[in-house]
């Protein structure tokens, strides 16, 4: 698969276009291949380095993306090879009082999806 990624934090000339091997799901995960893709701050502070927060390198770039399902892992039944999809990045558990206020950013295990 085509991808950006750094690996090592700065500005923009850190970033390099390269092939990587195409990746495995398990059982619960969906593989999407990437039909569009934006980059947002969140990128620029993770090619920058954020302090305390330890980035695994190499980092592939982008967050928020549009795609196909070209994958489905065996206990997957929300989504079927072929659906359009949209992902967002923040993953909360969905069932704390937060979550269904509709707050998950504010859910005690909500965290961003890093790729690497």
């Amino acid at each position: 698969m085509k991808a950006i990624i750094f690996s090592h934090h700065g500005g923009p000339d850190v970033l390099e276009y390269t092939d990587l091997p195409a990746p495995t799901i398990n059982a619960t995960e969906v593989l999407v291949q990437v039909r569009a893709c934006a980059i947002n701050h969140l990128d620029i502070w993770a090619r920058e380095g954020i302090p305390g927060t330890k980035i695994p390198l190499p980092h592939i770039l982008g967050n928020d993306i549009s795609g196909i399902v070209c994958e489905v892992g065996k206990l997957v039944d929300w989504v079927k090879t072929g659906d359009e999809v949209m992902l967002h990045p923040g993953v909360s558990c969905g069932h704390c009082y937060q979550c269904l206020k509709g707050q998950d950013n504010l859910c005690p295990t909500y965290r961003i999806l890093v790729t690497s």
